[in-house]
């Protein structure tokens, strides 16, 4: 008899077959996603960047009495430019109404005689 003839008995019984690994279908990125910035911090830079387009008001100083009006100028590119960013949209909008806002206040001040230059 030969030795191949001869098994030796599997005291093994116990092994478990290894698990077949699953494979991610090509095209896939396996790599957790990025997280986005946040919302806020979105709006806050689209704020911050209207105060940077409110500097282009120093090319022609006059504007600044006009400033409601003179904004839209810069405003409405800037909203086509970033119409697909909902936040720094929101974050242009918000400095615009405030401006606005303030522009009118100062206005009415003026008007009704209470602030003179």
């Amino acid at each position: 008899m030969s030795e191949d003839d001869i098994k030796a008995p599997n005291n093994n019984q116990h092994e478990e077959e290894p698990i077949p690994s699953v494979q991610e279908p090509e095209g896939l990125n396996p790599s957790p996603p990025i997280n986005p910035p946040s919302h806020a911090l979105q709006v806050w830079k689209g704020i911050g960047l209207l105060l940077l387009l409110h500097l282009l008001l120093f090319i022609v100083p006059v504007a600044f009495f006009f400033i409601s009006v003179a904004q839209l100028v810069y405003l409405i590119p800037a909203l086509i430019l970033f119409r697909k960013n909902r936040g720094i949209l929101q974050g242009l909008l918000i400095g615009a109404g405030i401006t606005f806002l303030l522009n009118a206040a100062c206005f009415g001040l003026l008007l009704g005689g209470d602030l003179r230059i």
